[in-house]
């Protein structure tokens, strides 16, 4: 593979490597993806121990069917299917009934009205509708386009045919509480709305609030994928070596070779040299403006940028559980429901509560009483346990800076009294504590156990991520791009920035692409919230 030369090296193979590679490939591009570990996917990860299959990272799969390679590469036909279960989130609290919220929000809206009243219930109806309504015509098409500039969108959508982009300005500067009060919701319920936002490590307070509608419809429309992540990685992976993709596995990216002021390939840690017409890194700021170049191929700007790139100052603690049995909540038999929603959490009671909590954790405080999530996986997909047991996961937030080597075993066991106080019957058999410090020694890019590959707060999201220069997948050195989770969009699995990156850079290449732009765009461009391009 030595000086071999490709039109395209994309460094990366998590899930947007692989989709920009795929996209590519499939144009007639020649195109290597070059990845650090064994394996690809990245945060797709699924570990299987003595039969139950443990969703390391990625589990809760927000845009799912929706996002635009699921139906161009037809992943349903290469086994890529989606659960989404009727109850998507279950709260418990002691003191009170269980609040569901179902994936049919008529449904919810009448739970609500049942058990709190009947203004809360159609309080409900018009935020969900009005949520949708933000993320169909708004959130979604912008997530698949290059990123605007905060002026050009809202000016769009201010004058824009559709009278929901007026509707959508008028929130987004907002926090999620403030936004959520427009509704006048009861207490505990404006506590469990809040908490669908917060629940990913967001600060309220980092002025990213016109993402709420956003985290609030897909967490009540959230799926699981069969058979476990992994399911999702091995599908793309499949359809980028079909599409004539080559992909080199522990191939350790550590400069970017240059000849003049262009990228012309890259070099690995065991000597190789890959040559290529462009390259596209999907790893963090650091790595790649750092890293990669030396000092004098980067601008003083984009040099001080990556510098300045801050990490997430909360970040998952994870417990992974053979059961013996799924978990039966107390105070259920009236609503048999609660034992079967995807998501359960505890003692989320008030807003205030959440936002102490959350500034605990980036003062660097450790709780001392976990609040957190779990899901019970094999309730909904029976293959990812052995037969006649279940496969569990609790996750929670937490500061990265604590001696979780030693303190790991013992808070994994604070987290599952408290997940067993409210179910009983939970009888673990064996238990994986998986802390921040895991995520960095696995992912080089997960800087600090960050996800995301860094925080979300204003001045790292939109056309500021990863800085001012290089959001829309281009940057200042010529023939070099960025498609990861630390560009806009962002991180999680969306799919956003691989497919961004592709459109990008087949159009550069001048090259006929094989897909279709998402009906959702399309319907964006007519309502004049997006501009042609």
């Amino acid at each position: 593979m030595n000086n071999k030369q490709f039109d395209v090296a994309i460094i990366g193979a998590g899930h947007n490597g692989l989709i920009c590679g795929a996209y590519l490939a499939r144009t007639g591009l020649s195109v290597v993806i070059l990845e650090a570990r064994h394996e690809t996917g990245g945060g797709l990860e699924t570990l299987e121990f003595a039969g139950h299959k443990y969703n390391l990272h990625a589990i809760y799969h927000m845009m799912a069917e929706i996002m635009p390679p699921y139906h161009d590469f037809n992943l349903k036909a290469r086994g890529v299917k989606y659960i989404f279960p009727e109850v998507q989130t279950a709260y418990f609290n002691k003191d009170r009934a269980p609040l569901l919220l179902y994936r049919d929000p008529e449904k919810t809206a009448k739970f609500i009205a049942a058990h709190f009243t009947d203004k809360d219930g159609e309080r409900y109806r018009r935020m969900y509708n009005d949520f949708s309504a933000y993320f169909e015509k708004c959130l979604l098409p912008f997530t698949y386009v290059p990123a605007m500039g905060a002026l050009d969108m809202i000016t769009a959508l201010e004058n824009g045919s559709d009278e929901t982009g007026r509707k959508f300005n008028a929130i987004t500067e907002l926090t999620p509480t403030e936004i959520i009060d427009l509704y006048e919701f009861s207490d505990p319920l404006k506590a469990c709305f809040l908490n669908l936002f917060t629940m990913w490590g967001i600060s309220n307070f980092d002025g990213v609030g016109f993402l709420f509608p956003l985290y609030f419809n897909r967490m009540t429309n959230a799926a699981l994928c069969a058979g476990g992540s992994h399911r999702l990685s091995s599908a793309l992976h499949k359809t980028f070596l079909q599409a004539g993709g080559v992909i080199l596995d522990q191939a350790e990216v550590i400069r970017v070779s240059t000849t003049g002021e262009k990228a012309d390939g890259v070099i690995l840690k065991d000597g190789r040299e890959i040559k290529a017409k462009a390259v596209v890194s999907t790893v963090d700021p650091q790595q790649t403006f750092l890293t990669f170049f030396d000092k004098d191929r980067i601008s003083p700007d984009l040099t001080e940028s990556a510098q300045k790139w801050e990490w997430e100052k909360q970040v998952f603690f994870g417990a992974h559980i053979a059961l013996s049995q799924a978990p039966r909540y107390i105070g259920t038999e009236r609503y048999p429901d609660a034992n079967r929603a995807l998501i359960s959490f505890f003692n989320i009671d008030s807003t205030e509560a959440i936002l102490n909590h959350a500034d605990a954790i980036e003062a660097g405080r450790l709780p001392e009483q976990p609040i957190g999530h779990a899901t019970c996986t094999s309730i909904f997909d029976p293959i990812q346990a052995p037969e006649g047991l279940h496969t569990g996961r609790w996750e929670c937030l937490v500061p990265f800076d604590a001696d979780w080597d030693r303190i790991k075993d013992a808070y994994a066991q604070k987290c599952l009294d408290t997940w067993k106080s409210f179910a009983p019957n939970l009888d673990p058999i064996d238990v994986y504590a998986y802390p921040p410090t895991y995520i960095e020694k696995k992912f080089k890019n997960m800087v600090r156990g960050s996800i995301k590959q860094g925080s979300y707060k204003i001045l790292q999201m939109g056309a500021f991520r990863p800085n001012q220069y290089c959001s829309q997948t281009w940057t200042p050195v010529n023939n070099f791009y960025v498609c990861g989770a630390s560009v806009y969009p962002g991180g999680l699995i969306i799919a956003g920035p691989g497919y961004v990156g592709a459109n990008v850079i087949a159009e550069d290449f001048g090259v006929q692409k094989t897909w279709e732009e998402p009906e959702c765009v399309k319907q964006a461009r007519q309502n004049g919230f997006i501009r042609e391009t």
